[in-house]
């Protein structure tokens, strides 16, 4: 899924929406009192983009930088765990993975004595 960015027409409708202040809501549920400059804020979604591909003006909100480095950070946890669920649901698996020798995992069992057996058969290795 490739990034889908806004266009100039979504960012000044979101520009003229936020009226010079940044959009962002603090912890306390307050809306940020930052006033945007010039090249000091940034176009964001609400949804992150690699969660979805709306890059529509109800999916964009004008932040100030620190505001944007919040949500960003909160997001790529987010992003990580639902791509995580999402790969757990469809069966994929990292493919370079091993079990950690003697888990259940693996098919070898070491004995008490020191003793290797592989779990499947009961052949003793050692």
């Amino acid at each position: 899924m490739t990034r889908r960015e806004f266009t100039k027409a979504v960012q000044r409708a979101a520009l003229a929406r936020a009226g010079g202040r940044c959009e962002g809501v603090l912890t306390d549920g307050t809306r940020c009192p930052c006033t945007l400059q010039v090249g000091r804020f940034h176009y964001d979604h609400i949804i992150p983009a690699a969660l979805t591909e709306d890059a529509s003006l109800a999916n964009c909100q004008v932040l100030c930088r620190p505001c944007h480095a919040a949500k960003t950070a909160t997001d790529v946890a987010v992003i990580a765990r639902v791509r995580r669920q999402r790969d757990r649901h469809t069966g994929i698996a990292e493919p370079h993975r091993r079990p950690l020798p003697g888990s259940r995992a693996s098919p070898f069992k070491r004995l008490i004595g020191g003793g290797i057996v592989r779990r499947d058969t009961g052949e003793r290795l050692r």
